[in-house]
C-alpha cells in the first residue's frame, strides 16, 4: 500500500547514533502495520538515545502482468532500495531492524547483498516472517511478483537460504537475531518462520499474522520481545547482546549482574564484557582472575587481560604486570598477523600497545617501537572493520606520535572523537589516557599534551 519512504517515527532531533528501522510485510502500510509500537517504544524510557525509522515501500494486492507490468516491485528492488536509503539518509547509525512478513524477507536479502550493512547492524527481530516460503503463494505466483518471490521452494527465497548458509547468518550472524512466530497465525506457517532458524532464536507469542503485533501498552508480549532483545537478553546470544548494550551505556553494574553468575560458562565476548565492567567498577583484580581463568578462542582476550595488566603495572610499577601485559601482546599480535588473511583489527590494537610499553620500558627499545608504529598504521590502513573506526584512528594518531609526526597525529584523534555513532564516555577516557602517555613518552611539549586533552574535552564525560 505505501509507496517508497523513509520516516522518523520519535519526536525530536536526530541523535545520528543508533536507530531502530521498521520494515512493514504484503499489502502492509509503513505506519498503520506498527500501530501505537514506536509510540510505547519511545514511552518506555528504556531506550535513551534511540531514533526510530520506518521504511516504506509499495505492496498491494493489485494484478501484475508479470513481464510487461507490476504494480509493486520485486523484493530485489525492495532490497536494494531499502539499502540505498539508509547508506543516504541514516548512514551514521547503527540499526535494528524490526520486520513483519515479507519485511523480513527484505531485511535477510539486504543483509545477504551488503557486508557494510551486516557490520552495523546490532538486531534483527522479525514477525511472522515466510523465511522458508510460502506454499500458498505458488497459486498466486503467476499475476503477482511479490508473491512469486514468497513461494515456498521459489527462486528467491531458496537463493536467499543459500546466501544466509553460506554467510553463518543463520547460525552465528554478527547481530542478536530472533524469529518470532504468531500461535495461531494462519498467513504464515510457524515452521515457515522458525523452522530455518536454530531453536535458541525462535519465539512463539499469542496472536494471529496481524494481530501478534497489537499492542495497547508495553506489556504486550511483541513489545516485550522487542524491548528484553535490545536492552537485556543473555550473553552470548549476539553481539549486541544486554551486557554489550550496558557497557555500550556505562551501566557497567547491570554487566556484572547479569554475565557475573555464569562467569565460568562465559564465551570470549562475554568474558571481554564481563572483565570491561568489573574493570571500570574498580575491580581490576577480579577482571585479571577472570580472563586468566577463561580459555579464549581469539585474541579479543589475551588484549583485555593484557590491558588490565597494563593498567595495574601504571599503578604499582610490578615488573610481573608489565612482562605479562608485553608477552600478551605479542601473543595476540602474532597470532593476528599469522592468520591468512591478518586479522589487521587486532593487529593494530595488540601492535600499537606493544609500541606503547616498549617507549615505557628503556631508550634501546624506542627504535623497535618506533619500527612496531609504523607496522601499527600499515595494519590500520588494511583495517576494513567500520564498527572500529574510532579505535583504528586513535591508535593512528598514537602511532604517529611515536614517530614524530605530532601534528598529524593529532588530527587523528580529532578525527576519532568526530565519529558517528560517537565515543561512549569510557572509551574516550580510555582514549585520551593512552594517547597522553604515549605523547608523554613520545617528548611532546606539556603545552602540545594540553591541546591534546582538548581535543577529547566533552567525549569523556
Amino acid at each position: 500500500m505505501s509507496t517508497a519512504s523513509f520516516t522518523k517515527f520519535n519526536a525530536g532531533p536526530a541523535q545520528d547514533r543508533i536507530a531502530i528501522v521498521f520494515v512493514h510485510g504484503f499489502s502492509g502500510d509503513l505506519r498503520g502495520t506498527w500501530g501505537e509500537i514506536p509510540t510505547l517504544l519511545e514511552s518506555s524510557g528504556r531506550l535513551p538515545g534511540w531514533d526510530l525509522f520506518g521504511f516504506g515501500y509499495s505492496s498491494s494486492k493489485r494484478f501484475d502482468l508479470l513481464g510487461l507490468w507490476s504494480a509493486d516491485p520485486a523484493l530485489e528492488q525492495i532490497a536494494e532500495k531499502l539499502t540505498t536509503t539508509l547508506e543516504l539518509e541514516a548512514k551514521k547509525y547503527r540499526i535494528a531492524f524490526v520486520a513483519h512478513s515479507m519485511g523480513g524477507l527484505v531485511v535477510q536479502r539486504a543483509l545477504a547483498m551488503k557486508p557494510e550493512l551486516r557490520s552495523r547492524t546490532t538486531h534483527v527481530i522479525m514477525f511472522g516472517t515466510p523465511s522458508g516460503g510460502l506454499v500458498k503463494a505458488q497459486r498466486a505466483s503467476w499475476f503477482k511478483q511479490q508473491a512469486r518471490d514468497m513461494a515456498a521452494g521459489g527462486k528467491f527465497v531458496t537463493a536467499l537460504r543459500e546466501a544466509w548458509t553460506s554467510l553463518k547468518l543463520d547460525t552465528n550472524p554478527p547481530f542478536h537475531f530472533l524469529a518470532v512466530a504468531g500461535e495461531m497465525d494462519q498467513f504464515v506457517d510457524p515452521h515457515s518462520s522458525l523452522d530455518p532458524f536454530p531453536k535458541s532464536v525462535q519465539r512463539v507469542i499469542p496472536g494471529n499474522h496481524l494481530s501478534m503485533l497489537d499492542a495497547e501498552s508495553v506489556d504486550a508480549p511483541c513489545l516485550r520481545i522487542i524491548l528484553d532483545s535490545l536492552t537485556t537478553d543473555s550473553a552470548g546470544s549476539g553481539v549486541r547482546s544486554a551486557a554489550s548494550v550496558a557497557v555500550d551505556a556505562g551501566d557497567f553494574q547491570l554487566a556484572i549482574d547479569r554475565l557475573w553468575p555464569g562467569r565460568d560458562q562465559l564465551d570470549d565476548l562475554g568474558a571481554v564484557q564481563l572483565a570491561i565492567a568489573l574493570d571500570r567498577k574498580g575491580r581490576r583484580d577480579d577482571a585479571i582472575e577472570l580472563l586468566r581463568a577463561h580459555k579464549p578462542s581469539g585474541t579479543d582476550v589475551l588484549g583485555v587481560l593484557a590491558g588490565r595488566l597494563k593498567r595495574r603495572w601504571l599503578l604499582t610499577s610490578s615488573l610481573l604486570d608489565f612482562t605479562s601485559a608485553m608477552e600478551l601482546y605479542r601473543k595476540g599480535y602474532e597470532t593476528s598477523v599469522a592468520k591468512n588473511p591478518p586479522d589487521h583489527d587486532q593487529a593494530y590494537y595488540h601492535g600499537i600497545n606493544i609500541a606503547y610499553l616498549l617507549l615505557a620500558g628503556s631508550e634501546q627499545d624506542v627504535p623497535e617501537a618506533r619500527k612496531m608504529a609504523q607496522s601499527v598504521l600499515d595494519h590500520c590502513s588494511a583495517s576494513r572493520n567500520p564498527r572500529q573506526t574510532y579505535w583504528r584512528l586513535a591508535s593512528e594518531g598514537d602511532a604517529l606520535m611515536i614517530l614524530g609526526r605530532t601534528p598529524e597525529g593529532f588530527d587523528k584523534h580529532r578525527e576519532a572523537v568526530a565519529v558517528k555513532p560517537g565515543l561512549r564516555a569510557w572509551e574516550a577516557l580510555s582514549m585520551e589516557e593512552q594517547a597522553l602517555r604515549v605523547a608523554e613518552l613520545s617528548g611532546v611539549s606539556r603545552e602540545d599534551g594540553a591541546n591534546l586533552a582538548t581535543i577529547y574535552e566533552g567525549a569523556n564525560k
